[in-house]
């Protein structure tokens, strides 16, 4: 009988990252009027306020053996797609497929991407898209750190998320 092994390929998840995509699809199934809502998360430490833009910006770890947080991604953005927004993908992977957002039912005409150049970085590149208010979600790859520093006093109301751990398969 072969065995197999969950490998977690040292994904840290805290109770903010774990849950925060789940939360939100939830409150926008719900029937929530705004993205982001006053709330607080409890950590083992202390209490995190959402009032910074860190909380603007949702973690979303996937790797091979765990697509769950990604689907919950799709479901809400495929729900935010519905205003007839952009979807906006900041520095996709070269060779990232499409495929998983239009298979999620988001047209590809709503997709656009903005690639990092020599004059705007993936940082700038998200802090201008979610300033501009033309995108129903803006979506960064990278770590969620990267583009969290860049973000400190910006106020938007775009729900942000940046996608780490993108496997190969999903390109």
């Amino acid at each position: 009988m072969k065995q197999s092994f969950a490998i977690n390929q040292s994904v840290h998840h805290t109770h903010m990252t774990r849950s925060a995509v789940r939360e939100h699809y939830a409150r926008l199934a719900a029937g929530a009027r705004s993205f982001h809502q006053a709330h607080r998360y409890q950590s083992n430490d202390a209490s995190i306020s959402c009032d910074s833009i860190s909380c603007h910006l949702v973690s979303v770890n996937i790797y091979q053996n765990n697509m769950s947080e990604l689907a919950y991604l799709l479901r809400l953005v495929k729900s935010l797609a519905e205003s007839h927004k952009w979807i906006t993908l900041i520095a996709p992977p070269s060779n990232f497929s499409l495929s998983l957002f239009t298979q999620a039912g988001i047209q590809q005409s709503q997709i656009r991407i903005a690639r990092p150049t020599a004059t705007h970085d993936a940082k700038d590149l998200m802090r201008k898209a979610l300033a501009s208010d033309t995108s129903a979600a803006v979506i960064g790859f990278g770590e969620l750190s990267h583009f969290a520093e860049s973000l400190s006093g910006t106020e938007t109301h775009t729900p942000g998320f940046v996608i780490s751990g993108v496997p190969e398969q999903l390109h």
